[in-house]
């Protein structure tokens, strides 16, 4: 399985944005922070992909494409 590398940049934001949470009393994982944003991201990015005329992708055309 691919696994992306994220960029210091954004890291270090994520870890900001998680010591700020903190500060507000809230307790808040990065990786639910990452979830958060993919949830969002994703089908936003279904839906430009469809709406330009595109289809999504299954699993089982991923590994037949590999």
């Amino acid at each position: 399985m691919y696994s992306p590398k994220i960029e210091e940049k954004f890291v270090r934001k994520l870890y900001l944005l998680k010591m700020s949470y903190g500060g507000i009393g809230i307790r808040k994982p990065m990786t639910e922070m990452v979830k958060e944003a993919l949830n969002r991201y994703i089908p936003k990015a279904e839906e430009e992909i469809l709406s330009s005329g595109g289809a999504i992708l299954k699993p089982e055309e991923l590994d037949a494409k590999e």
